[in-house]
């Protein structure tokens, strides 16, 4: 490694552990809607992950706070996606009916494979897309924001976006061209052509 990359890696890791990088980090949290209640404890692992896998850091690529940032969003999504933080409320089955607007289970069956679809579409996108739409179309966050805690430019944010989105209809596409290939294609009649 060059001495000036030796330089950058160590001025960025002394960079992590400032009190500005704390409360960002914090601020990051906030706007990803972790609850104030486990922000510390989440603060916390997101700077546990940072000194883990800082050997996988590399400066030429972009500022320490970018990565951290793409650290703190991967970790927010795994902790909005754990059961033990769902809030869910026991609700009669009679209820659920009306709330399911008169849906059918197969209709629920459906909607349920579409969204486990969509999500193993968008999971195939790099990263940087992948959490740029997470951030905004999931979490809500403001591209301008996004670009202010990415430290990037906003015009970057929304080619993220639109890529992301281009990128997820066109793997979509595929996978319903891949599942409708079998459809399509004759069946071989037996080898001997009895008469």
């Amino acid at each position: 490694m060059k001495p000036a990359a030796d330089s950058d890696r160590e001025h960025a890791f002394h960079s992590l552990f400032q009190a500005e990088t704390i409360r960002r980090v914090h601020r990051w949290l906030g706007k990803l809607r972790v609850p104030a209640r486990d922000r510390r404890d989440l603060s916390q692992d997101v700077f546990l992950a940072a000194v883990v896998s800082f050997g996988n850091y590399d400066p030429s690529r972009g500022s320490v706070a970018r990565w951290l940032n793409g650290l703190a969003v991967n970790l927010a999504s795994h902790y909005h996606a754990k059961a033990s933080r769902r809030n869910e409320a026991i609700t009669d089955p009679a209820e659920l009916c009306k709330a399911g607007g008169g849906a059918t289970a197969i209709e629920l069956l459906l909607a349920a494979e579409r969204r486990r679809l969509l999500r193993s579409v968008v999971l195939e996108l790099p990263f940087e897309l992948r959490s740029v739409l997470f951030q905004h179309d999931l979490y809500e966050i403001s591209m301008r924001d996004i670009a202010a805690m990415r430290e990037i430019p906003l015009s970057t944010v929304y080619k993220w976006r639109a890529r992301a989105l281009h990128g997820a209809q066109e793997a979509l596409a595929r996978r319903v061209a891949a599942e409708e290939e079998p459809r399509r294609s004759p069946t071989l009649a037996p080898a001997g052509g009895g008469r």
